[in-house]
């Protein structure tokens, strides 16, 4: 993937969120109800992830530990 697409993707990715927000709050709450009842396994990977690179950066895991980790998750 080239760096011109991951930025058109984080562009995307940052124009829905900002769409997101601007929803009243039982749609937004109907949406992440849904969302997280049909991907609920993508988001529970992408969460452990996120909390992973997170611990790796703070220095509560090596690189080593992180990788493991990470590699651990399903692609």
């Amino acid at each position: 993937m080239s760096q011109t697409e991951i930025t058109d993707y984080l562009l995307t990715s940052k124009g829905f969120y900002n769409l997101f927000q601007t929803l009243p709050l039982e749609i937004r709450q109907g949406f992440l109800q849904l969302l997280f009842e049909n991907n609920s396994s993508e988001l529970e990977d992408f969460i452990l992830y996120l909390a992973c690179e997170n611990s790796r950066k703070e220095g509560f895991l090596s690189e080593l530990e992180s990788q493991s980790l990470l590699e651990s998750l399903p692609q």
